[in-house]
């Protein structure tokens, strides 16, 4: 049975086990482990989960294993789904977390607009809005989207995420140059709104979450985000690679043309990756991240931008070389709105990419990224990893 609200004080109390950031003694600390161990067992699993499975599966006596299930069951993580096959002697129950009692909110913030949605924990759309926006995007605005959203569903919203394009780090938006943000504490005037655990994530970091939700363990991939500017993002399996200060993947501002065709980027700097391979460098100041798919793959279609996508693609492809020497990843994606490019920018890049290559390394595949999921799927996983770590996936898709 779904669990349509979850009291205040239960959410308080899965925090305060689950959270961690916390200070644990060091039976408390086991306790959380083995819950989260259990809860990634029932989440995980291909075949039915029973509380037998558990133990048999840690290394549990079987009474521990049943305790575990019941405290997960009172926090309205795990249901019991009805009776499981027999094996011979009294049939056990089967367990699956309860994906409708808890809520993950997620706000999407672009320079035009903030859209704002509630994922379940089976990272389906429960709903979601969109806020146009004249003009410059104010923090205000931000704010009141998100805490609008959470008064509708507050008994059962249990944390949230706001991807912004920029410089993120604790919560803190360190530097948006499109958003025109600087510092701003944006985690803790959310929390001081709605009361739950706020996440910052930047927009390449969520859409690398996203592309990394069929990912198995040890599987390093590079997630190149172009749209109005130039991002990456590194992951391996599940998790982010953030870097020593959450700043790993700002690659937008590094130089890499030093001959006379290199222009001035709007960083004031000249030669800079983004300022031949974003969006906006190839196609033309008429492309804004607002603009969908069919607008942008017909600005594509024009002589002048057939011929900026070339010099992208080989400014790009210089990035990538490094990199992927470097990290030697199993593949590179190629995400934001780059898709939209169509295969002519793709096959380019690739050709660039595979004509000079380092003694040494391996050839990497560069792939389009997969549109077709969920926008919000990255940020809400990025917003649950706080509290449960990996052991909830949330990878199905709807």
């Amino acid at each position: 049975m779904i669990v349509s609200t979850v009291s205040q004080q239960r959410k308080s109390d899965l925090l305060r086990r689950f959270a961690r950031t916390g200070q644990f003694d060091g039976q408390t600390t086991i306790r959380r482990e083995n819950l989260l161990r259990s809860l990634s067992l029932i989440a995980r699993e291909p075949a039915p989960v029973t509380r037998a499975v558990i133990a048999r599966n840690t290394g549990l006596t079987s009474a521990t294993a049943s305790s575990l299930v019941a405290e997960l069951i009172e926090l309205g993580l795990v249901t019991e789904t009805g009776p499981a096959e027999s094996t011979g002697g009294k049939r056990a129950t089967r367990l699956e977390i309860e994906r409708g009692a808890y809520l993950m909110l997620v706000a999407v913030v672009r320079t035009r607009a903030v859209d704002t949605a509630l994922v379940d924990l089976a990272g389906r759309i429960v709903t979601s809005r969109r806020l146009d926006v004249s003009g410059s995007m104010e923090i205000a605005t931000v704010v009141d989207a998100v805490r609008e959203l959470a008064q509708e569903y507050e008994s059962r919203v249990l944390a949230a995420c706001v991807q912004v394009p920029g410089v993120t780090a604790g919560g803190v938006v360190v530097d948006s140059v499109q958003l025109g943000w600087h510092d701003v504490p944006l985690a803790g005037l959310l929390e001081a709104e709605i009361g739950v655990p706020i996440s910052v994530v930047n927009d390449v970091d969520a859409e690398a979450l996203t592309e990394a939700v069929d990912a198995g363990d040890g599987v390093i991939r590079l997630v190149v985000h172009l749209g109005e500017g130039v991002g990456a993002a590194v992951t391996n399996g599940g998790t982010l690679m953030s870097g020593a200060t959450g700043r790993a993947g700002e690659i937008g501002h590094v130089r890499v043309i030093f001959e006379g065709a290199r222009t001035t980027c709007r960083c004031g700097l000249s030669g800079c990756l983004e300022s031949a391979t974003s969006m906006s460098a190839m196609l033309g100041d008429s492309y804004t991240d607002e603009l969908d798919e069919h607008d942008t793959s017909l600005l594509a279609t024009t002589p002048e931008a057939r011929d900026r996508m070339g010099f992208g693609a080989r400014a790009l492809s210089r990035a990538l070389r490094i990199i992927s020497a470097l990290l030697d990843p199993q593949e590179i994606v190629i995400a934001g709105a780059a898709p939209a490019l169509g295969p002519h920018f793709l096959g380019s890049l690739r050709d660039e990419y595979e004509m000079y290559p380092a003694k040494g390394t391996a050839l990497v595949p560069i792939r389009y990224g997969r549109p077709e999921r969920s926008r919000y799927l990255g940020p809400a996983r990025f917003a649950l990893a706080p509290i449960f770590g990996d052991a909830l996936p949330l990878a199905e898709v709807r």
